[in-house]
């Protein structure tokens, strides 16, 4: 009985692109069908060089933990951004979870399907030079859901 595990991504913050792909190559390396589709700010994490730049908001995200405790209202402080994705990538080294880079050739490597969204690379003049090497070809939403309804277990996640 085949699963196809559908991931739709369209959040470029780093914080949830993360486990959009720690989920997509677990669910490949568990010998489902995985197909991610990127469309909206989403299309950042494959983006060539745009991936390479993802950050974490602490901007409502209050469960976000601060190595001391810091009121909602200090996380919109210039700098706040980046002092907070240096922190998640220093806990990531810290405790071995893969890199952004690391799970994108993970998910190449176990042929996890990555659709980008044809209609969110329109909207933002990105073209097909712009992505990864190793993604689909842009594709509609259609396409998508068609890949994801034809398995004979259909599982759909958003991030």
């Amino acid at each position: 009985m085949t699963t196809r595990v559908g991931i739709i991504v369209l959040s470029g913050t780093l914080d949830k692109v993360l486990p959009a792909f720690i989920i997509g190559t677990t669910a490949a390396a568990m010998g489902m069908e995985v197909g991610m589709f990127f469309s909206f700010y989403g299309l950042n994490a494959i983006h060539k060089e745009k991936h390479k730049n993802l950050k974490v908001s602490p901007v409502g995200n209050p469960a976000m933990p601060m190595p001391v405790p810091v009121p909602q209202i200090l996380t919109i402080m210039p700098g706040m951004m980046d002092f907070a994705t240096s922190m998640m990538k220093g806990m990531m080294e810290k405790h071995k979870v893969p890199s952004l880079e690391q799970l994108i050739q993970q998910a190449k490597d176990l042929e996890v399907k990555l659709y980008p969204c044809q209609t969110a690379m329109t909207l933002f003049g990105y073209t097909v030079d712009d992505l990864i090497e190793g993604v689909e070809k842009p594709v509609g939403a259609a396409t998508f859901l068609s890949f994801v309804n034809t398995g004979d277990k259909s599982i759909v996640l958003n991030f």
